[in-house]
């Protein structure tokens, strides 16, 4: 009776199991390690699911990672002899470095250890048997080869999590995942010497404040690190020098993993920029000439008229006087420079929105343009005549009458300004490797584009004698004077027309007839004239109708083109992967450089042609506003300013980028290129 119950509660068991689980493995085991496959599923019910290779390791053991470093051998799996199966994918957690001797650096896992591998199978509705041989070492003092075989079995069905569940998730989170959905922004990284990298890592969100650990390869070959020093370590951004064993020369781009805290990032294929003595130069020459093409962009034109007919009309002065004149000019330019680097630097560390000419998205910054321009045209066309208490007023005339110093600081400040949203060619790479780079190489090169745009006016510093090259003064220079009064107020207008697309017509109304109120104000024209009090009078009334109405409400200036596909990040990708060619531009209402590059070329016929022969898909960002889309593709692309032109398709994800002042020779060549 008792060996009648016996088999009964045996067979029960049996079938308890079957029934509730449908999953059969098995454990290989000695005495250093046991290893054994597990599943996630208790039955078969999805095409895609995981199962792992689990090692309980004894204390001192270890097995090695896919790239085991200086010695040791990964665990390998064949599955050959499997059914049902489609295909399998080891997921690697990142390892723990370990020095084992003398300079001996490996990857090593310890205790418990879950290699959790992604399988695909052919039919859910059939059973999977895995048949898995491994070999792998286990390590101590010594280390000791093994291999054997691990069989799996699922069962269709309807299926549960198994319990270990949990540690599946666990081992998960310590898998790399790419750097765009881990928060990454940018990695850049810089060679310093043949054996020492710069890295810089920029971060959407905060880094956790764990210590950082780094895995480098190519392809295959595995990059010894043999120390990683954290240089900056600043809210979302991390700037470290990476010490080498071997020399990096032989290799273009690197395969990078990335580990600090729970952030777990992988990135591939990211380029390896020469930051040699020799390149440094050439980046240092191309912000150089960059920043001096800028003085002959159509943004600059204004001031640097205002500033040649200040100088033809003091022209009789002495060397001295011309000396000091120039060198504030060329001051007020680099001081400018370098207080864009500094903001830029810090709006880097505080949002990570960064670029050149982002502040004309701004209508703050817009409406001191505006304003500061009608004050220098009313001044040019003498209708302005500032009425300030009597020892602020008299100081403040002597400064702007004083010949020597006058507004000559102002002059090339001012300049500065108005050349940001200008795109010269050399400028863009200069600017983007700028805004890409550590600190110091950020403002090293802001401060080369400074001298660049001052250069004009150091060579008057040094040879003040080519002043007598210029004009003689006469007559002509009233004339000028207005015209130069009616060119400066078109750039008012022009930024007026900017403005208004950010802020809408009505709010840009109130705003300029409280500035026109403002003035009027401090006008002694006005203010004597027994019609003043009226005009005021009225203009207040004009505000407080324009603030009532909703006429200007729902103003807006129609932009839209039938030719072009609003910018879309995943629109793009869909295209491609479609098959298509996709043409990109890049625009804002601001960026003058956008202007001529639609007059010339974008709007011609022959470029339209040119796309409907080749079947291009034209897209069109505007920037003119702040959008983060638009920001994140420029970053990806390792640009930070406008006109940005590039085409795509399934060849080159990546895109072939034109330079700032496009050209048909240049598309016409890039398309050739694309197969």
């Amino acid at each position: 009776m008792h060996k009648l119950l016996y088999v009964l509660v045996l067979i029960s068991t049996f079938l308890n199991i079957n029934l509730s689980f449908s999953e059969e493995s098995n454990l290989f085991e000695i005495d250093m390690v046991d290893v054994s496959l597990i599943s996630t599923l208790t039955k078969l019910d999805k095409d895609n699911f995981y199962v792992g290779l689990e090692f309980n390791l004894k204390p001192g053991w270890k097995i090695y990672w896919r790239q085991p470093g200086d010695s040791g051998q990964p665990p390998k799996l064949d599955f050959t002899n499997s059914k049902n199966l489609k295909s399998y994918e080891l997921q690697w957690p990142y390892p723990t470095k370990e020095l084992e001797g003398a300079n001996i650096l490996t990857n090593v896992y310890k205790n418990n250890v879950i290699i959790p591998i992604k399988i695909s199978v052919i039919d859910i509705r059939k059973t999977l048997y895995l048949n898995a041989t491994l070999s792998f070492q286990v390590c101590k003092d010594i280390c000791i080869p093994l291999e054997t075989n691990l069989f799996l079995k699922l069962y269709s069905g309807v299926s549960e999590y198994t319990d270990r569940i949990h540690n599946f998730e666990l081992a998960l989170s310590k898998v790399p995942v790419e750097y765009q959905k881990a928060g990454i922004k940018n990695i850049l990284i810089n060679k310093q010497s043949k054996k020492s990298l710069i890295i810089n890592i920029e971060s959407v969100i905060k880094f956790p404040a764990e210590p950082l650990e780094i895995f480098l390869e190519n392809d295959s070959n595995y990059i010894k690190i043999l120390n990683i020093s954290v240089l900056e370590n600043i809210n979302n951004n991390i700037k470290a020098k990476i010490t080498l064993e071997d020399d990096i020369d032989r290799y273009e781009n690197l395969d990078i993993i990335f580990v600090k805290g729970n952030l777990v990032a992988t990135a591939e294929d990211i380029n390896i920029n020469d930051a040699s003595y020799d390149s440094i130069i050439f980046i240092l020459l191309m912000a150089f000439l960059g920043g001096f093409i800028l003085n002959f962009m159509p943004c600059v034109l204004p001031v640097l008229t205002l500033k040649l007919s200040r100088v033809i009309s003091n022209q009789d002065s002495n060397h001295s006087s011309i000396r000091i004149n120039f060198f504030l000019t060329s001051l007020g330019i680099i001081f400018s420079f370098v207080s864009l680097a500094f903001l830029t630097i810090f709006l880097k560390k505080v949002t990570g929105e960064i670029g050149w000419g982002i502040q004309f998205q701004q209508p703050i910054f817009l409406f001191f343009l505006i304003f500061v321009l009608i004050i220098f045209s009313l001044n040019l066309f003498n209708l302005l005549e500032i009425n300030l208490p009597g020892k602020l007023s008299s100081n403040i005339n002597n400064y702007i009458n004083n010949k020597k110093y006058g507004v000559a600081f102002f002059e090339g400040a001012f300049a500065t300004l108005l050349a940001t949203p200008c795109s010269a060619p050399f400028l863009g790479s200069a600017i983007s490797i700028a805004l890409s780079s550590s600190f110091y190489m950020t403002l090293g090169i802001f401060i080369v584009l400074g001298f660049g745009m001052a250069f004009p006016y150091i060579l008057f510093i040094i040879f003040p004698s080519l002043v007598s090259i210029l004009p003689k003064p006469g007559k002509w220079m009233v004339h000028l004077k207005y015209i130069l009064g009616f060119g400066v107020m078109l750039t008012a207008v022009w930024l007026s027309y900017v403005c208004i697309i950010l802020v809408g017509l009505k709010i840009f109304s109130l705003v300029i007839l409280m500035l026109t109120i403002f003035i009027l104000l401090f006008t002694k024209k006005v203010i004597k004239n027994k019609y003043g009090f009226v005009l005021i009078v009225l203009l207040l009334l004009s505000v407080f109708f324009t603030y009532k109405s909703k006429i200007l409400d729902n103003y807006s200036f129609s932009k839209n083109s039938s030719e072009w596909v609003s910018y879309n990040s995943d629109l793009l990708i869909d295209y491609i992967n479609a098959g298509n060619t996709v043409f990109i531009d890049i625009t804002a209402d601001w960026c003058v450089t956008c202007k001529v590059n639609k007059l010339l070329v974008l709007n011609s016929r022959e470029f339209k042609d040119i796309a409907k022969n080749n079947k291009l898909i034209l897209m069109r960002g505007d920037w003119t506003k702040p959008d983060n889309q638009i920001t994140q593709f420029l970053q990806k692309a390792n640009r930070y300013g406008i006109p940005f032109n590039a085409i795509y398709n399934i060849e080159h994800p990546e895109g072939i980028i034109f330079s700032e002042l496009l050209t048909i020779t240049a598309i016409k060549d890039a398309i050739q290129n694309l197969y």
